[in-house]
């Protein structure tokens, strides 16, 4: 007599619809590696999100132009964040979403002071990197930042302005005693952030990639908790903090990836981004709406 067939159910569940609308993700040392390029695997994980119907925007302390390489590689057409979030303004149309400047009378008189203090001052104009006197300091500020030259533009020309961000440059003990001359003073008036041990920088309140990418949220009716962001440095942590997910990069900044809600598996620094975005794409549908 034959043994009766047993049978079990099994249960196939749909794929998890994929949760996160926007992404903003860091230029330097999370998009691109070491080298500053895009790897072919950060480049198809950028791909995957978009093919999953998630926006793609950079974040970057860049000024707007520089990233528009970036942009261009990745056929993103959107807003930027650039400055640390001074700026948002589409790639293609201009638009204008958000700006946090150093107002004129704020920038000449820290161009005055950062000059009386015998310190090199470096401007950030929407069209470039300006100091009054090229000195040793400003040649260095480049090599160090490696994304601008740092051009002269004379004093007249730069009073005055509004700018993106004033930088004082110089010697490490002059700058400690520059930052607790002014950091009161300058209080509730603009952002310092002693970036280093040789520059101090100054920029507008609400210059920060937080601010900018809740401007971009809030213009696509996005929910902050479906905002992704992925970034390695010290100015990544408000936007790290902000979004419903912020994920650092394991090699980055111990401040990075304090804020952060996850951070990247280890491993070379040129593919952290995908690894880091391998972790969310699990369950998801291969493309949207699939």
């Amino acid at each position: 007599m034959a043994t009766p067939l047993s049978y079990c159910t099994v249960t196939i569940r749909p794929p998890t619809p994929f949760p996160y609308q926007l992404a903003a993700i860091d230029v330097d040392d999370t998009l691109v590696g070491p080298e500053k390029t895009i790897s072919g695997e950060n480049r198809a994980a950028v791909n995957r999100l978009r093919s999953l119907g998630c926006r793609v925007v950079l974040a970057s302390g860049r000024r707007h132009d520089r990233m528009m390489e970036f942009c261009a590689a990745l056929g993103l057409d959107d807003f930027a964040i650039s400055c640390q979030g001074a700026r948002v303004r589409h790639v293609r149309s201009g638009k204008t979403l958000h700006s946090a400047l150093v107002g004129p009378g704020e920038t000449s008189a820290l161009l005055a002071e950062g000059l009386a203090r015998g310190l090199t001052v470096v401007i950030w104009l929407a069209d470039g990197i300006y100091s009054p006197a090229l000195t040793p300091w400003a040649v260095s500020y480049y090599s160090q930042t490696g994304q601008d030259p740092v051009s002269f533009r004379a004093r007249s020309d730069l009073d005055g302005q509004p700018s993106e961000k004033v930088v004082w440059v110089g010697e490490p003990a002059a700058l400690t005693e520059a930052d607790a001359a002014v950091r009161e003073r300058y209080s509730g008036r603009v952002a310092l952030t002693r970036a280093n041990g040789w520059c101090l920088e100054f920029s507008a309140l609400e210059a920060s990639k937080a601010a900018g990418l809740a401007a971009i949220a809030r213009d696509g009716n996005i929910p902050r908790e479906a905002v992704l962001a992925l970034g390695d440095g010290y100015n990544d942590v408000s936007m790290l903090s902000w979004a419903g997910l912020g994920i650092a990069m394991a090699h980055g900044h111990e401040s990075a990836r304090s804020a952060a809600r996850q951070v990247s598996p280890p491993g070379d620094a040129g593919t952290a981004l995908a690894r880091a975005l391998a972790r969310i794409f699990v369950n998801s549908p291969t493309k949207s709406g699939a």
